[in-house]
């Protein structure tokens, strides 16, 4: 009887660690705040000391496989506000993001998006944007949920 019950038990605790993929990463699904741009914290001037332009806020939406990406920001200039936003579909590779812009840019410009990656926890998404696009000097985002 004993038997019986130590093989029930751990074909009970087999069939458990077993049910779908344990593997696979957890959706995106949620808000992520930015907090830094190439490790300055917000507030931030990522072109500095040339830039125009101080980064105030920021945040990323991910829901299924779409994102919301927006900032807020402050020309230093003539201290004039506005936002930019972009909106897309994106893939996710492990812990590689790969976007497909479908629409924004509001005020500002294209954030040309290069792959981004998410941390093993995912509390944590990096993000390079801005100037021409991938492979040039772009700004490194640091996103927390």
């Amino acid at each position: 009887m004993i038997r019986a019950t130590l093989l029930a038990a751990g074909l009970a605790i087999l069939a458990w660690s077993c049910d779908g993929d344990s593997t696979a990463p957890r959706a995106l699904d949620g808000v992520y705040t930015l907090v830094a741009e190439n490790d300055q914290p917000l507030p931030s001037d990522p072109g500095a000391p040339y830039g125009c332009c101080l980064t105030l806020s920021g945040s990323v939406t991910f829901a299924g496989n779409t994102y919301d990406l927006r900032t807020a920001h402050r020309n230093k200039n003539n201290g004039l506000l506005f936002d930019n936003s972009e909106q897309g579909t994106f893939t996710r590779q492990g812990n590689t993001l790969a976007f497909t812009r479908t629409g924004g840019g509001g005020e500002g410009v294209p954030y040309l998006l290069a792959p981004g990656t998410v941390s093993a926890g995912q509390e944590t998404v990096m993000l390079l944007y801005g100037d021409e696009g991938p492979g040039s000097n772009q700004i490194r985002g640091t996103f927390r949920r």
